[in-house]
């Protein structure tokens, strides 16, 4: 995490954005393993005591493809940019059981995308800052610059100052339903300058040699799909099946024999989503149910009060993040 190293560029003690952890300042090296929790909490503290809005982005920024690891020798080896996008939404279960990026193909235009499906992960605007500049780092580093990423989407609210992400080069747009970039169907046949397909099919080979990160394969492999699909409208057993190559049945018995049911992974999903919309965007509840796939809002609101217990308005009410990010420099 180059966390430490920003910070002391800002003239902020690492010790002050430890406070509520149980972390000392060597935990925030790279070797070491922090709960998604804790690490949430280190970066809420470092935007407070920083007053800067837009750290994520310098934090993203900051990173390279080398973060993703033994992927990155992968995606980097890719013909394409497009393979290399693919080879990273494919295999990036890898690095994250929680969360996924996806391709989606709109007109002649290809959204990239970033999501969360795991309904225990706590919703961060930060989180998605770091996110969008990261892939966009990559993008950049894979083309050496020659491509550019034409829209943004960000599920953040809209900060204080959004002049700081024109740094991204393209127009943001905040309160969206999800986040990500659009590329031109042309930008995804870039041929990449560190092509070597011999290598790629060699690190490719070493990857999947290597043990999961996750022992339920079919409920991941479900949780990633709908993530990509349910914001199109398609969350069906048949459609998500048919995603993953598979038929309806087949799909059923594989998730029965992890002890779930793609009606569980569904729920599961849908209410990842909701909860990120819920405390970081301005959508109504109509739209929300419609961006979840709901048949009316009231489907919504009764499968959202079996999940939590609360109405989507009243967890709202207690959970918005829209009113808390209106501080920072």
């Amino acid at each position: 995490m180059p966390l430490p190293g920003l910070l002391a560029e800002l003239g902020i003690p690492v010790e002050d954005v430890l406070k509520g952890t149980d972390l000392v300042p060597v935990d925030l090296s790279p070797d070491r393993f922090l709960e998604l929790g804790t690490i949430l909490t280190v970066l809420d503290n470092a935007v407070a005591r920083t007053g800067r809005e837009d750290l994520g982005l310098l934090l993203g920024a900051r990173q390279t493809a080398a973060v993703l690891g033994p992927l990155s020798r992968v995606v980097r080896a890719a013909a394409t940019l497009g393979e290399a996008l693919s080879d990273l939404a494919a295999m990036q279960g890898r690095n994250s059981s929680a969360a996924a990026t996806y391709l989606r193909r709109q007109g002649e235009d290809v959204f990239f995308g970033y999501g969360v499906h795991d309904p225990r992960v706590a919703a961060s605007p930060i989180t998605q800052d770091i996110v969008l500049a990261l892939l966009n780092r990559i993008v950049t580093e894979l083309t050496r610059g020659a491509v550019r990423p034409r829209e943004y989407l960000s599920l953040r609210p809209a900060p204080r100052h959004p002049g700081r992400w024109f740094v991204l080069g393209a127009e943001v747009r905040f309160g969206e339903a999800e986040t990500g970039f659009y590329l031109t169907s042309e930008d995804m046949t870039f041929p990449l300058p560190t092509a070597d397909r011999q290598l790629r099919d060699q690190a490719l080979t070493e990857l999947l040699s290597q043990p999961a990160l996750i022992s339920v394969e079919w409920t991941y492999r479900t949780r990633r799909a709908l993530r990509a699909l349910l914001l199109e409208g398609s969350s069906g057993m048949l459609e998500v099946a048919q995603h993953l190559g598979v038929g309806p049945r087949s799909l059923r018995r594989a998730l029965a024999r992890e002890g779930t049911s793609f009606e569980n992974v569904r729920d599961s999903v849908r209410l990842a989503i909701a909860r990120d919309l819920l405390s970081m965007s301005a959508l109504s509840i109509d739209n929300l149910a419609l961006a979840l796939d709901f048949a009316n809002p009231s489907a919504f609101i009764r499968a959202f009060r079996r999940w939590t217990g609360e109405t989507p308005a009243a967890w709202r009410n207690k959970n918005s993040l829209l009113r808390s990010v209106a501080g920072g420099k």
